[in-house]
């Protein structure tokens, strides 16, 4: 037996009961058991003990890398995005115990994913996407819009706001960003909403028509049916026949009275009337029928938007 405890303690470093006060002492020392020991003072008393310097380290060692946290991406902790935390042991009424935790950066990138996956879009530009009433300037010519925007998104209500807004105004004044930022706005309230760019869009149902793996129908269902439409530079696509007759004015008859729809456009009401009755293949109907098919959609958008100028400069040149 004695052989045996000789060579127990020959594997022992010399040094080591004086590195173990050491390491004791600069737990002791650590700024975080200082604060425990203030927060928790009679809970406590043990965290310095050799029983606890496993949990203990690792919970100061992921402190230590959360004071000097380069972002959720680069996160060294063992469970990336969490943190240790203290909790009361419910089982010891003297003794701390230390828990993972999602970290406040984790919860940020999942609400943010959260709100993109309410976010649907159409060939809408990510910077577009993810613009926020923050990031917009409230110069005076673009007040009166961003205003009418954010009023919209603090009165919305599903299944009563039926009110959208026409948002018009010349290329490059930020009329699309002030849409994207209602996107944002609403996604954050759990409301989902469609963005489209309308040319970009008609020209795919258009594909879509000859298509054998995707239905116009499938294209056109979730237009009828968001929470919030929102229709981006509408006015701006190469209309036919077809694209204005089964197309648009179906899916605003779907939404009238029911379901709000944001526009933006480069066109006035009226500007927008003429470019409907001014379709590709006009000849096929005379000039009068055009003009009454223009006048049907136009009595299904204006009635049921706030039309408000957007002006400016044009901030795609600087």
């Amino acid at each position: 037996m004695g052989s045996f405890e000789e060579e127990l303690k020959a594997l022992i470093p010399p040094d080591f009961a004086e590195r173990q006060q050491a390491a004791i002492r600069q737990i002791d020392n650590h700024p975080e058991i200082k604060r425990l020991r203030q927060t928790y003072p009679d809970r406590s008393g043990d965290l310095t003990s050799p029983r606890r310097y496993r949990d203990v380290s690792e919970h100061l060692a992921q402190c230590d890398a959360c004071e000097a946290c380069p972002g959720l991406t680069g996160c060294q902790n063992i469970q990336k995005g969490h943190r240790s935390v203290e909790e009361p042991n419910p089982n010891k009424s003297d003794e701390l115990v230390f828990r993972l935790r999602k970290c406040n950066l984790l919860k940020d990138y999942e609400r943010q994913q959260g709100i993109g996956q309410k976010i649907k879009s159409h060939f809408i530009p990510a910077h577009i996407l993810d613009a926020t009433f923050d990031d917009i300037e409230p110069d005076p010519q673009r007040l009166a819009a961003i205003t009418a925007a954010v009023k919209f998104c603090s009165t919305f209500v599903p299944g009563q706001t039926t009110e959208g807004l026409y948002l018009y105004g010349p290329m490059g004044v930020g009329k699309s960003r002030i849409a994207g930022a209602i996107a944002q706005e609403l996604a954050k309230c759990d409301i989902d909403v469609l963005m489209v760019y309308v040319p970009d869009f008609l020209l795919e149902v258009k594909d879509a028509i000859s298509s054998k793996t995707e239905t116009v129908e499938s294209k056109l269902d979730s237009l009828r049916t968001a929470s919030v439409l929102i229709l981006d530079d509408i006015g701006a696509e190469t209309l036919t026949i077809w694209t204005r007759d089964e197309v648009i004015g179906p899916i605003l008859q779907r939404r009238m009275e029911r379901l709000p729809i944001i526009y933006t456009s480069n066109l006035t009401i009226n500007e927008l009337r003429h470019h409907l009755a001014n379709v590709k293949d006009a000849r096929d109907m005379d000039r009068k029928q055009h003009e009454k098919k223009a006048e049907r959609i136009i009595e299904r958008i204006e009635p049921f938007v706030k039309t408000i100028s957007v002006g400016g400069r044009n901030r795609r040149r600087g």
